[in-house]
């Protein structure tokens, strides 16, 4: 059961990072629509990139790439779930598309609807609120109860490992760091 905690800690650890992140970033699209006088392109724009760059990270989680996998298809409750967190999840990646065009169409047209782009922006946080809410609420708590002891054991062992090779991979970037400073 000692795997089962660990890899519940893990999750819950990595899920309090992302809400950490997206009230950040939250903060900074509130800000962007607040200042609608002096609103800019670049910080809109980097408000986009940001979140397009923290989506990516959404789907690199350890719920995403080993929980949810495992427990695919064992019962119809989770399937039917997972299948909410998908729609979500594809509701938000339509969001940062049609952002990033409404963007491109700025840049080429030079049509200043920044508001509008700003409101998108707040839907796409809304939306990942929503999930990570679905996440933490329920998927969660259901796994808990659906993964059995072999199976935590695996999860947790792919945890470790994952956790060990982002750690190479730091070490690794760490002294071209140093070298380029």
């Amino acid at each position: 059961m000692l795997t089962a905690t660990y890899s519940l800690v893990a999750l819950s650890a990595e899920q309090q990072n992302a809400r950490t992140v997206l009230c950040r970033l939250q903060e900074h699209v509130q800000g962007c629509m607040e200042s609608t006088q002096d609103l800019d392109l670049p910080q809109v724009e980097s408000a986009l990139n940001k979140l397009m760059q923290f989506d990516q990270y959404c789907h690199s989680r350890k719920v995403e790439r080993f929980v949810i996998p495992a427990v695919r298809g064992a019962t119809n409750e989770v399937d039917f779930l997972l299948a909410e967190l998908e729609s979500l999840s594809a509701r938000g990646i339509d969001i940062l598309r049609n952002a990033r065009e409404q963007l491109r169409q700025m840049f080429e047209q030079g049509v200043i609807q920044l508001s509008e782009l700003c409101s998108s922006l707040k839907f796409y946080c809304d939306n990942l609120h929503k999930r990570l809410a679905k996440e933490e609420d329920e998927l969660l708590p259901m796994i808990g109860r659906l993964l059995s002891i072999d199976q935590w054991f695996s999860i947790a062992a792919q945890f470790i490992s994952d956790d060990a090779a982002h750690k190479r991979r730091r070490a690794r970037a760490i002294p071209v760091l140093l070298l380029s400073a």
